[in-house]
């Protein structure tokens, strides 16, 4: 294995550990702090010592990999990470002629940027990313690809900046400092927004010259607000990666921007994608290319839910003790190649149907069709969308664990269960019943509750140990036996319960990034 090969298979653990170790971290919680450090110092020899870590593999956005699984906040922010494959094609997408300035408009750490860069290393971009925390791997990221431009620290939607950063190009590092305020404008926008994000509209925000020409997007959802913010910005192209719910809507307000889309010519594609692209959500998403300078009156759909490769990525736990931090967990996920990129662009690029899943339909056709987007409209194919089991059949199954679980109930002094290493087990009962309480609070809606874990309690009496255990001062050898027998037993259920666990995880993402369901 060389040493390129060697960098792309380290496991986030080592990765984590090294990064820390570089940048003088004694925690997770130092490593923003202390990347910024060195941003606000310009410390070349660091960015030397980062890019010797990588084997300067700098096509891969590794700081994306730290950042998404010890920051990425879901719940609020809505942040998942763009994958590479993605990130790849929306930038082979906005492609053209004299293109110079680049838009990422939602950049987090740089993901989308990365990839076009890769493609031309000529690029000059301007960066927007709302979330502070998130803004020194970004600057760090564009540094040590020694990347032109700027990084705007604000609000996208509202105007509200809080820090603008110069990133000026060097002889192999660029050297980063704050400054005033620019006017945003490019010749395209790359962009994998914040799903269905809630938002407020500015004050007199339809005599904005982005809204002014059509329907305000609802405050409900700012899916459409992204994507009239970039067009008000570029001269040419942009892409977008969204859930598929904006191909279709019930909201008058989106239903009155597609129209305003289409009548325009804006829309040059709508690539439907395949689940499970994305590390931490199977969501389906679609990709939205709008170009300002169409030469023809059509719309190309491609669907490509059956065009990928799966890739199966193995990952230690980070947390929670040996027994989970020694345990292999496998992800699978869906990934596009370069000849399926290639394909999609050439099919755009061309107006060529390369095969069944491509089709070509005029604006009168799609107006025709009540301005739906929905690919299923244009191209037949059978769908099979968020099929999963019930909810309840689900919650069932991991209650009919936990019944088991604590048919039998152990009972054991502290100071032996640290011994013979139960105390993790009682740490992670313990950390359950909250968890249950959680649980059945926010999926209410289901008339159904994850009953609480209740198979081990620790006591101060000498040597306790309860089947039970009748000596205070002898543990019978059997009974230790019996105990390596429970213990692995326990183990066993432990990955039953999460395998229910993470199939209502993949069953609920989908529906909460779509809307059809919120959680209290």
């Amino acid at each position: 294995m060389n040493g390129s090969s060697l960098v792309k298979s380290m496991e986030l653990k080592e990765l984590t550990r090294k990064t820390l170790e570089l940048f003088g971290c004694k925690d997770i919680a130092e490593l923003q702090k202390n990347i910024m450090s060195t941003i606000q110092q310009n410390d070349f020899n660091k960015y030397e010592s980062f890019c010797q870590l990588i084997d300067n593999e700098l096509s891969i956005d590794w700081l994306q990999k730290i950042f998404q699984y010890y920051y990425a906040d879901r719940k609020y922010k809505k942040q998942d990470y763009t994958p590479k494959s993605l990130a790849e094609l929306c930038g082979r997408l906005t492609e053209c002629e004299n293109e110079k300035i680049v838009i990422d408009l939602c950049a987090g750490s740089g993901a989308l940027t990365i990839q076009k860069w890769n493609s031309n290393n000529s690029l000059n971009f301007i960066c927007f990313e709302l979330d502070e925390t998130v803004i020194p791997f970004l600057l760090f990221n564009l540094a040590i690809r020694n990347i032109n431009g700027y990084v705007v620290n604000g609000n996208a939607l509202s105007g509200e900046i809080v820090k603008t950063y110069q990133i000026t190009k060097g002889d192999k590092f660029s050297t980063i400092t704050e400054c005033k305020e620019i006017k945003i404008q490019a010749d395209t926008c790359i962009s994998n927004p914040p799903f269905n994000l809630k938002w407020t509209l500015p004050v007199f925000s339809q005599l904005q010259s982005r809204f002014s020409k059509c329907e305000l997007p609802p405050e409900s959802n700012a899916n459409y607000a992204f994507v009239l913010t970039a067009l008000d910005w570029i001269k040419e192209k942009a892409s977008f990666i969204l859930p598929n719910g904006v191909l279709t809507t019930d909201n008058k307000q989106e239903k009155a921007i597609i129209k305003y889309l289409v009548d325009k010519n804006l829309i040059e594609s709508v690539i439907l994608c395949p689940r499970s692209m994305f590390e931490s959500t199977d969501i389906s998403t679609c990709i939205l290319t709008v170009n300002k300078h169409k030469k023809h009156t059509f719309v190309e759909f491609i669907d490509m839910r059956k065009i990928y490769e799966e890739e199966t990525r193995e990952q230690n736990g980070q947390f929670g003790g040996a027994a989970h931090e020694n345990r292999t967990y496998k992800k699978s996920v869906n990934v596009f190649t370069n000849d399926h990129i290639a394909s999609a662009v050439k099919s755009i690029a061309e107006n060529e149907n390369i095969s069944e899943f491509c089709k070509s339909v005029s604006l009168n056709k799609i107006a025709s069709n009540n301005y739906t987007l929905q690919v299923s409209r244009y191209i037949d194919f059978e769908i099979k969308e968020n099929q999963h089991r019930k909810y309840g059949d689900i919650i069932d199954d991991i209650n009919r664990i936990i019944d088991e679980k604590n048919a039998l109930k152990l009972t054991m002094n502290e100071t032996i269960a640290k011994a013979i290493g139960i105390f993790d087990i009682y740490s992670l009962c313990k950390q359950s019943e909250k968890t249950a309480d959680e649980m059945s609070e926010s999926l209410s809606f289901t008339g159904k509750k994850i009953k609480k874990e209740n198979f081990i309690t620790l006591s101060k009496n000498k040597n306790e140990f309860k089947f039970e255990n009748m000596s205070k001062e002898k543990l019978s050898t059997i009974l230790v036996s019996i105990l390596q027998m429970w213990k692995q037993h326990i183990m066993y259920l432990n990955e039953e319960e999460n395998r229910y666990l993470i199939e209502l995880r993949d069953a609920l993402l989908p529906d909460l990034m779509s809307g059809k369901i919120e959680l209290k």
